[in-house]
């Protein structure tokens, strides 16, 4: 990636005509070079976006299964939001409504967490904004800021750090009360996650490596920088290999059961654990099939 394969991905994109037909509004127009025509400038203005995986950032990636059902739903938000772009045009905002929003309510819709409120730009809604972290923060759930870093954090949790070992916590989870109303656990083998760097001098000549990504984190209170920084230096195995992380449930499974009564009384703790049985057996035919193929694949 060097300054001449920028400027003929430029020029392939507006001959192609890849952004024909997207209307920009006049404030972005009279940015445009005298003498550079308007497609040259919308392809110029938009093309960054091409670059950001592995060129111009380092991609930091959450796994989350989902039940088919709960991805149908994050589907059918996204293609509501293309359709509401296409008629209304697609509104941004850095602090009340980025990308990282759109990623995080398809996720609610899905039914993993709450959504997020996105607001118009202007200070009144970034006000809105900081009030809605002392809210979070009183009750335990989550602001209206949304940036990718913490949903990054926050996706890794909710694959791997709810409770599984304790129904009665479970239960005062309204995460997991509502995944568990699904029929599901969004806490579960598969939630992996990865790092992938930008390239390196030899292959990217344009962009320089940064800082870590800005993060909202509140120290000894609500960490998440130092778990970020974990996750992506020092990760465990068990959210890195697929065969570590599915022993790690499958142990996890077997600990909870031992320990949880088999009949207390509690319908939802009865639930939970016919839920967590289910999941042992589905782990287990999933290290069995693991094993199968990962022998074929060393024969």
């Amino acid at each position: 990636m060097d300054d001449s394969f920028y400027e003929a991905a430029v020029h392939s994109a507006t001959s192609a005509g890849w952004f024909d037909g997207i209307a920009v509004r006049d404030s972005l127009v009279r940015q445009k070079p005298h003498g550079m025509p308007l497609q040259e400038f919308v392809v110029r203005h938009s093309i960054g976006t091409d670059f950001a995986m592995n060129f111009a950032r380092t991609a930091y990636c959450a796994r989350q299964p989902l039940t088919r059902e709960a991805l149908g739903r994050a589907i059918a938000y996204l293609n509501a939001v293309n359709e509401s772009a296409r008629a209304r045009g697609y509104i941004w905002d850095a602090y009340t409504n980025n990308c990282s929003h759109v990623v995080h309510n398809a996720v609610a819709a899905a039914g993993v967490w709450d959504p997020k409120e996105t607001r118009s730009p202007g200070p009144t809604s970034v006000v809105r904004d900081v009030m809605s972290v002392a809210k979070a923060i009183a009750l335990g759930r989550m602001s209206d800021f949304s940036f990718p870093a913490n949903t990054f954090v926050r996706l890794y949790e909710a694959g791997n750090e709810r409770p599984l070992e304790d129904a009665v916590a479970a239960s005062r989870n309204h995460d997991v009360a509502r995944t568990m109303s699904d029929g599901w656990l969004s806490t579960g083998p598969g939630a992996l996650i990865a790092t992938y760097p930008m390239h390196d001098g030899d292959r990217n000549r344009l962009f320089a490596a940064g800082r870590d990504p800005f993060l909202f984190s509140v120290p000894m209170l609500w960490d998440k920088e130092e778990k970020f920084r974990r996750l992506t230096r020092t990760p465990p195995s068990a959210v890195t290999d697929l065969y570590a992380n599915l022993t790690h449930f499958r142990d996890r499974y077997l600990k909870a059961l031992a320990t949880q009564p088999a009949n207390n009384g509690d319908t939802f703790g009865e639930r939970f654990r016919e839920r967590l049985a289910q999941e042992l057996q589905r782990t287990q035919s999933l290290i069995a099939e693991y094993r199968v193929l990962d022998g074929a694949n060393r024969g």
